[in-house]
């Protein structure tokens, strides 16, 4: 019961900070070269992991690109059903290994890449820049969370990834100059105006 309490008020801590998600993506996307990312979920074998490895391919060497999770335990594998449906999208998880981040992680991205409300309590726990955020699901309609698929069925877990993929591409498109920043929608977490 205190820990479910608890839970909620971390949630309700952390709303403002979904509601202004995408003002937030925008400004830091206009806001300069992005030569450093770091992109950031929970336990970095899921979405962090995919992410990271689908921009390392797409920009090609125009960013250097890390990795990294707040679970609190390093060299992790990608759960095999993740790294097999990882591959049937061009991304080879397979020797993936997770990170914990790190105070040098912040202090050397000009860019963090976060997923949802929880990465972004870890973030500010940890001091991180709220200059350098960018929350990934506000690159595209629809919700600025991304939720972690650890407990999802195949089906909702084969959707998120094809939702991480559409929105790393376009922030490969953002960083390459081939596309605008974030699309304009209402910062009410995710509903479009």
């Amino acid at each position: 019961m205190i820990a479910r309490l608890a839970a909620r008020l971390r949630r309700l801590r952390a709303w403002p900070a979904v509601v202004a998600a995408r003002r937030v993506t925008a400004e830091r996307l206009a806001g300069g070269p992005m030569s450093r990312l770091l992109i950031v979920c929970h336990g970095n074998i899921y979405r962090s992991a995919f992410v990271g490895e689908h921009l390392r391919g797409l920009l090609q060497g125009r960013a250097e690109v890390r990795s990294a999770g707040f679970y609190p335990k390093s060299a992790r594998p990608a759960p095999p059903r993740h790294v097999e449906m990882s591959r049937a999208r061009g991304v080879a998880l397979e020797g993936h290994a997770s990170r914990v981040v790190s105070a040098a992680d912040l202090d050397w991205a000009d860019t963090i890449v976060l997923m949802d409300r929880r990465n972004w309590l870890e973030l500010r726990a940890a001091h991180a820049d709220a200059r350098k955020l960018v929350w990934l699901g506000a690159l595209l309609p629809g919700p600025v969370e991304i939720a972690d698929p650890y407990a999802m069925d195949d089906a909702a877990a084969a959707a998120l990834l094809d939702r991480l993929s559409a929105c790393g591409t376009r922030l490969a498109e953002v960083i390459a100059g081939t596309a605008t920043a974030a699309p304009r929608e209402t910062t009410d977490a995710g509903r479009r105006g």
